[in-house]
């Protein structure tokens, strides 16, 4: 990956990667499986969490006057890009809706992602995306979220490697160890637990101005 772009800055902050249950597995085909239990994101519903996922591959947010995708906002500074590919591109995403997007980990390029992504399913419950590579199934992330008194609970889940075909064996054994390594799985784990803690930061505001429709506008600056 070329050198990344310069970092946003909206001056909130992350929670860290111990504030979370994390259990990591490895399945008897060799796949890694990662799941984290997130701590409450305060004043976040699950309505609100659904439709995110519906509109942050083509909503611009702006905030103070200057304009963002929202995929952007959602992590400052580890999210890169983000792009629908075919389709409609300027409603909410639905089953088989497909997203090309480009991370690094902690930026770190050592710990990037390049992937397009087919969603399985959006709903009030839960967010699911798969990515294929020459007709493999390589990596499956899902994300579940539920209301509680004190705001939304959020489960993810990722799955990477292969879960049948041919090749299965040799790419969960060989390819993945290489390409998903442990220090690559703790930045992902840690970046996770940012997006979705990012939330109760900017997600609340940015859906009560939802009716204002493709670019919301937030202007932290202006007296109530």
């Amino acid at each position: 990956m070329k050198k990344l772009p310069p970092a946003r800055d909206f001056g909130w902050t992350h929670r860290g990667l111990e504030e979370a249950e994390t259990v990591f597995t490895q399945t008897q085909d060799g796949r890694l499986v990662m799941e984290l239990r997130h701590a409450v994101v305060p004043g976040v519903t699950a309505e609100m969490v659904a439709w995110w996922f519906g509109v942050y591959a083509h909503q611009k947010l702006s905030i103070d006057g200057e304009t963002h995708l929202a995929f952007l906002v959602w992590h400052p500074r580890d999210h890169l890009h983000i792009e629908r590919v075919g389709g409609e591109t300027h409603v909410p995403l639905k089953a088989g809706d497909r997203i090309a997007f480009r991370e690094a980990y902690g930026r770190d390029t050592r710990y990037s992602t390049d992937e397009t992504w087919r969603v399985l399913r959006r709903s009030v419950q839960s967010y699911a995306i798969r990515s294929v590579r020459w007709s493999f199934t390589v990596a499956e992330l899902e994300h579940f979220f539920e209301d509680t008194v004190d705001g939304v609970q959020v489960l993810t889940r990722l799955c990477v490697g292969v879960p049948d075909g041919w090749a299965k064996s040799l790419i969960n054994q060989v390819f993945i160890p290489v390409f998903f390594d442990e220090k690559k799985t703790e930045a992902w784990m840690q970046h996770n637990v940012e997006e979705i803690s990012a939330w109760s930061h900017f997600l609340p505001e940015v859906y009560a101005r939802r009716d204002q429709g493709d670019v919301i506008v937030w202007d932290r600056t202006s007296k109530p």
